[in-house]
């Protein structure tokens, strides 16, 4: 007996699905085992890859060509480059090698500064070499105050010379006082004092004057033999950028020296667009040779600036007990006059 016209179409469908479920469902083949020659072929094509962009370094010509080799392979995606001219040496002399790193670090920005401090490091001593070395500093510490840092503690110590501190110092004096003074404490005195010098030259650029001067009273640095004081150079600072901090810091200062100092820079500031209120700080300072020296600069300001006023206060009796008959005496000369006694 033959089935329905519907059922034997339901029985087609159901056996083209069942089918097809099936395929599907199959699994695939495991892929094989790729053969050692073609490991070894992709392998090499990698390598290929890689050494697209390489070209080793020309014989030298000028320093120009031998930078323009260098652009060129940066803009080839070949970060190396710079290191690969000095590895492969290419024929320069010593002192073209120093020309080619002073270029390199004037255009600091287009390196990892790693790379320039492996290069520049690989100069012999030479004072190209000190140099460059000290404009790197000066430049890395504007971006990276800690990794400066760091790199000073493991620079060898006959390379952490006078110049190399006073630059780092823009970066240092931005970072904790604790950090800098730590390290600070693992230099000589004399380096000490170099570093102190220049983190209050930067005491106005750098980051707070606050922080230098916390770093400053952990150092506990003593100036070196025929420079000024840091707390002169502190005072001049200070009096340009917050005259009414460094008047209270004078009022608390216990130490007559630092205080004497402070204020001899402090005065010392102010007097140039003030002289006679700079006279009247001067009048303050208890050290004699520091306080005539500070008096004679304005009392001569003052005398370019309001000249009878000044006249007239060199001939009276606060000028006769602040100032030496020989200092007055040379003064006044200059308009005619003699100095009473």
């Amino acid at each position: 007996m033959s089935l329905p016209l519907r059922t034997l179409l339901t029985c087609a469908l159901c056996g083209a699905l069942g089918a097809g479920v099936g395929m599907w469902n199959r699994p695939e083949p495991l892929a094989a085992e790729p053969k050692a020659e073609q490991k070894q072929a992709v392998k090499a094509n990698v390598t290929q890859s890689v050494d697209l962009f390489y070209e080793p370094p020309p014989a030298f010509t000028s320093v120009t060509a031998s930078l323009e080799w260098v652009w060129g392979q940066m803009d080839k995606g070949d970060a190396a480059a710079a290191e690969t001219l000095f590895l492969k040496n290419a024929g320069t002399t010593e002192e073209q090698r120093g020309q080619i790193a002073q270029q390199l670090v004037h255009n600091f920005r287009r390196f990892d500064p790693r790379v320039l401090t492996r290069i520049v490091l690989s100069l012999p001593r030479s004072q190209t070499a000190d140099m460059v070395l000290n404009e790197l500093i000066s430049e890395w510490s504007r971006y990276d105050s800690e990794e400066v840092l760091h790199f000073l503690e493991t620079l060898p110590t006959d390379r952490v010379n006078n110049v190399v501190l006073v630059r780092a110092a823009f970066g240092l004096a931005r970072l904790p006082a604790e950090r800098v003074a730590t390290f600070a404490a693992t230099l000589h005195d004399d380096s000490r004092a170099y570093l102190a010098e220049g983190l209050v030259e930067f005491a106005n650029q750098a980051g707070s004057w606050r922080n230098t001067s916390a770093i400053l009273s952990k150092m506990k640095a003593q100036g070196h033999k025929g420079a000024v004081s840091v707390e002169w150079t502190l005072g001049v600072s200070l009096s340009d950028i917050a005259p009414e901090e460094i008047e209270r810091w004078i009022a608390a200062e216990t130490d007559p020296v630092k205080r004497d100092q402070l204020l001899a820079g402090h005065a010392w500031v102010a007097g140039i667009s003030d002289p006679e209120r700079g006279i009247r700080l001067d009048a303050q300072i208890e050290l004699p040779q520091v306080r005539a020296n500070n008096l004679e600069r304005h009392a001569g300001d003052w005398l370019e600036t309001d000249r009878n006023a000044a006249l007239a206060w060199l001939q009276s009796a606060v000028a006769k007990q602040l100032m030496s008959l020989e200092m007055r005496a040379k003064l006044l000369k200059a308009y005619g006059l003699e100095a009473a006694p």
